[in-house]
């Protein structure tokens, strides 16, 4: 992976001098990530929610051609409680432009931030359990996300021989997809998404996709998976992580 990383740098260096054109800039996963990241990471305030207050906020975004948040205003506001936490959640969002080698435009971005008491509830009950030393550590505020190499302790999954027991989870986990398997498809899905320091997922996108269902899949063995978070200097960081899931037919389909 590190080499991988070194021989890419100066390419997409070269496209990024090159190509300096405005384009539009999307939340990283689209919606079904931002949902993700609302129904794993919202905390109600607990003030709001005995006040039964409920409702959106949205949130105006601005970012800088490199899709870094520039600035960021309650557009429309809930109470003052909600509107920090829907700040909060707005700050984990990562943003690239929708098409390569293009910079970020320098338009409004709106998010709204829905809070409900009775969808709060269902959340809570979906969340992973945080279980393990790692979680009496304390939080860095920072907001900023860690690649492997800047980590004291690396994220891992929360089964049997942590990343050395991923492939056999996949592989009994795994529902193939009817239509990737009625067209016969298969190959390498390459997601990429950021531990958060609750061990859930957020930003979670393809860099390779595989037709017919099958990233939805390995989306979803991923997030049905309890993670702990990474560790850099005593404290729980967000950490950037790529990983591989092959679909491979039955070869009696072949």
């Amino acid at each position: 992976m590190p080499r991988t990383t070194l021989l890419f740098a100066p390419i997409l260096l070269c496209c990024t001098l090159h190509a300096q054109t405005e384009g539009t800039c999307l939340a990283t996963g689209g919606k079904p990530a931002l949902d993700r990241l609302f129904e794993q990471e919202l905390h109600y305030p607990e003030v709001a929610n005995e006040a039964g207050i409920k409702g959106e906020v949205v949130v105006t975004v601005h970012l800088d051609p490199q899709g870094k948040v520039r600035d960021l205003a309650v557009g429309r506001p809930l109470s003052p409680e909600c509107d920090a936490e829907a700040l909060r959640l707005v700050r984990m969002v990562l943003w690239k432009p929708a098409t390569s080698g293009e910079t970020c435009s320098g338009k409004d971005h709106y998010l709204a931030i829905p809070f409900d008491p009775a969808r709060y509830r269902k959340w809570l009950k979906s969340r992973h359990a945080q279980e393990g030393e790692v979680f009496q550590l304390p939080v860095d505020s920072s907001m900023a996300v860690r690649s492997a190499k800047e980590l004291d302790q690396q994220v891992s999954p929360a089964i049997p021989n942590g990343m050395q027991g991923l492939p056999t989870y996949i592989g009994r986990e795994m529902r193939y997809p009817p239509e990737a398997f009625r067209y016969s498809l298969d190959g390498t899905v390459k997601l990429e998404f950021v531990v958060e320091p609750t061990g859930s997922l957020s930003n979670m996108h393809a860099l390779q996709d595989v037709g017919g269902g099958c990233t939805d899949e390995a989306m979803r063995l991923m997030h049905r998976i309890a993670w702990r978070p990474g560790v850099r200097t005593g404290q729980r960081v967000r950490s950037i992580l790529q990983v591989s899931i092959r679909f491979d037919l039955p070869k009696e389909t072949r």
